[in-house]
């Protein structure tokens, strides 16, 4: 019979946030999920991914697990990385084209469907809390609000490209080289021509 404490280990082993499936493989039957979930131990997430409900996590460690190969992108990869001063509504997360996710009613999450070039160029993987995440590297990102310019408003785009520029750590040429794998090399020189 499993105690509230040893679910509790299995949680902690995953950062706080388990899908059923694990649960069920760890010997929890559905029965002891509900009285945790009833007793407000446990949350629940979404259908099949639950949370222990003092973990203390990032919010964006939630949508990392409620989308599976999820990516922050565009305004939450801007934020992440002090590109940009814009809190957005809501996450936005790139997923391979075609993916099928069924989405939580909070938080708000903005889905970008993206073909296997732009979506697998510049992931990183970063940990908050010994949590991991998906989220495009800052010159990734760069490129995305580059590429989405119109999507994201001329002045959200001019920003983040300009915070880039002032970066220490900048890395122009890798920055090129992101433009030229996303075919927006082009651009980006003459944006960088204006702005430099």
């Amino acid at each position: 019979m499993n105690t509230s404490n040893h679910i509790q280990k299995i949680f902690t082993r995953h950062h706080g946030i388990v899908d059923a499936s694990t649960l069920l493989a760890e010997g929890v039957n559905y029965y002891q999920l509900n009285q945790l979930v009833d007793s407000g131990a446990v949350y629940k997430l979404k259908r099949g991914l639950y949370k222990w409900s003092d973990t203390d996590n990032y919010e964006m460690v939630d949508v990392a697990h409620m989308v599976k190969d999820g990516v922050f992108c565009l305004h939450s990869a801007a934020l992440f990385h002090d590109l940009s001063t814009f809190i957005p509504g809501d996450h936005h997360v790139a997923i391979p084209d075609k993916s099928k996710v069924v989405l939580p009613d909070y938080p708000p999450i903005k889905l970008y469907y993206w073909d296997p070039l732009p979506y697998h160029t510049g992931i990183q993987e970063v940990k908050l809390n010994g949590a991991p995440i998906q989220i495009y590297s800052p010159e990734k990102t760069v490129c995305d609000m580059v590429r989405f310019r119109r999507r994201v408003g001329m002045d959200s785009m001019k920003e983040v490209l300009k915070t880039y520029l002032t970066k220490a750590d900048r890395n122009l040429s890798l920055l090129l080289r992101t433009a030229k794998t996303m075919g927006i090399e082009k651009m980006m020189r003459s944006y960088l021509e204006i702005l430099v």
